[in-house]
């Protein structure tokens, strides 16, 4: 056991220290996250003087803006751009066999690869949820058990978002080619998974589906705990049904990739 846990932190201690090395995406992060912001602010802003209210679905103006702010920060950090077009690489091109012959796990392996693209957004992007926390007070984890509470969500959805990618990747056994898929999916997650449009104001139709779905627990599950927009007593059904979803879709993906291994030719094009 110990074995593995050091096997796999390696891998992601290499990874962060060469994701220190490109500080630039970073910079770019932060300026996708503050133009989207700024964007989000004059639209609403336009939508709430127009209409003359004070809330709108429960949501007051500055309450709104800081749902969608957390929100674009998490859809950030569980991006997989970068991760996924190295796995679909590695498997057309064959370069996945040096793992097949290797006592490492190709899931695990790439979850850590996961994990440390992302780990200089980690640190950024917590700089800036503390900043905000001092901003708005009130507003961004309530007590100290919302910011637990939100922890445990956030690596949840970190992980359950890993999964439905690992998944979607391991077609390229089949298929070769699958990042159009993979672009469809986290263009579709833009608005399905609530990163710029909380779900909260979906119908209700919508809502009653999305609930039972993977996607509430990608961005609107740890946002609302953050904000202190979950009761608490919703909490334990929400991480049950998240768990449930991390260990479902991990065996499905798991299941896929075997099946893949079986019928993959172990030569790249």
């Amino acid at each position: 056991m110990l074995l593995f846990f050091n096997k796999y932190i390696s891998v992601l201690r290499m990874n962060w220290i060469q994701a220190l090395e490109y500080r630039a995406n970073a910079l770019v992060g932060v300026f996708a996250i503050i133009s989207g912001l700024f964007i989000e602010y004059q639209i609403w802003s336009l939508i709430f003087d127009a209409k003359g209210v004070s809330k709108i679905k429960n949501f007051t103006f500055e309450e709104l803006i800081v749902f969608i702010f957390l929100s674009i920060i998490i859809g950030q950090l569980k991006s997989s751009w970068q991760t996924s077009g190295d796995m679909i690489r590695a498997i057309r091109t064959g370069d996945i066999n040096k793992y097949l012959i290797r006592p490492v796990s190709y899931f695990w392996y790439n979850f850590m690869m996961f994990l440390g693209v992302n780990s200089l957004y980690y640190i950024v992007y917590s700089s800036i949820l503390i900043l905000f926390t001092l901003i708005f007070p009130a507003l961004i984890f309530p007590t100290f058990l919302n910011f637990v509470g939100f922890l445990l969500a956030l690596f949840l959805s970190i992980y359950l978002s890993y999964t439905i990618y690992f998944t979607m990747i391991c077609f390229a056994f089949w298929f070769g080619e699958v990042r159009s898929l993979v672009v469809s999916y986290n263009l579709a997650m833009l608005v399905l998974s609530g990163q710029y449009i909380p779900i909260r104001l979906f119908p209700e139709k919508i809502l009653n589906i999305l609930n039972w779905s993977p996607i509430r627990y990608l961005v609107d599950f740890p946002v609302s705990i953050a904000t202190g927009l979950l009761p608490y007593d919703e909490w334990l059904l929400g991480f049950i049904i998240a768990i449930i979803w991390c260990l479902l879709l991990s065996i499905i993906s798991l299941l896929i990739y075997k099946s893949g291994i079986k019928s993959y030719e172990a030569y790249g094009s």
